[in-house]
């Protein structure tokens, strides 16, 4: 069942628009001021976000920039309800697009969510979805590269927690780990990733990172020594494919072998 976000501080309003998707078929959720409402949009990821202009505490505006920039809400559709199109420029600028005019027609409000709930669907069975973990400055490198690619949608965790909590709760179709974590066994890990059921088709690469003092012959050597034994145990565990060290540059070409649309 399809999850909508209502945002609006007049309470009848709220009513009358859950009233109506409830009966289409839709879970309601609903928040009365933007700071409430960014806590439930982070917490149960809606499948559609539907938020007056003007809403206490955060305005509309900075809601849906908030939205728009969180990583775990950015792709979540979007639609504005504004009196006499007032300020609907500014939130173009955010790239939304799709308005109510109030006071609000009920059989319009049931056309748009349908069509923007059918067309974030197909997006994202589009995309591939890919968790990365481990070293934070690779977690930055791949969430720059990710940024733009419209074949991919990406999350990030830095620690062992949030990395189990994020697997569960998106079920990516491929998980880029780190050979060395140092929070937890990334060999450990893996074996607890491959008890989820949601987990059982998706694709476990790692990948290690060089050391930053990579002058010192014997530091490098260890090294080496630590990934090359990792390898043999995270492969036991079931990663399926060790790509080497990180590299920016060669990023996106070894992981796209394993996009959705290649068939991996």
């Amino acid at each position: 069942m399809n999850k909508i976000l209502m945002v609006e501080e007049e309470i009848r309003t709220v009513q009358k628009v859950e009233e109506r998707l409830s009966l289409a078929g839709f879970e309601m959720l609903s928040a009365f001021d933007g700071r409430h409402a960014f806590q439930i949009a982070k917490d149960k990821v809606p499948d559609l976000i539907i938020t007056n202009a003007v809403i206490p505490v955060m305005s509309g505006f900075e809601f849906c920039k908030a939205i728009k920039v969180d990583e775990d809400t950015k792709s979540i559709p979007i639609v504005v309800m504004t009196e006499q199109h007032r300020m609907e420029d500014s939130f173009m600028f955010l790239g939304i697009k799709d308005f109510l005019n109030k006071p609000i027609c009920m059989d319009e409000l049931e056309i748009i969510v349908r069509n923007k709930l059918n067309l974030s669907q197909y997006m994202q069975e589009q995309k591939t979805k890919i968790l990365v973990g481990g070293n934070p400055e690779i977690i930055s490198n791949c969430q720059q590269l990710l940024k733009n690619d419209p074949h991919w949608s990406g999350y990030f965790s830095y620690n062992i927690d949030s990395f189990l909590r994020e697997a569960i709760k998106y079920a990516p179709d491929v998980i880029f780990l780190d050979l060395l974590m140092r929070e937890f066994p990334t060999d450990e890990l893996i074996k607890k990733l491959k008890l989820i059921p949601e987990l059982k088709n998706t694709s476990i690469l790692t990948y290690y990172t060089v050391p930053s003092d990579t002058k010192d012959a014997l530091t490098v050597q260890a090294h080496m020594i630590e990934v090359q034994y990792m390898k043999a145990l995270t492969q036991e565990a079931g990663a399926k494919e060790y790509l080497g060290p990180f590299n920016p540059a060669t990023f996106m070409e070894l992981i796209n072998m394993y996009r959705k649309d290649f068939g991996v």
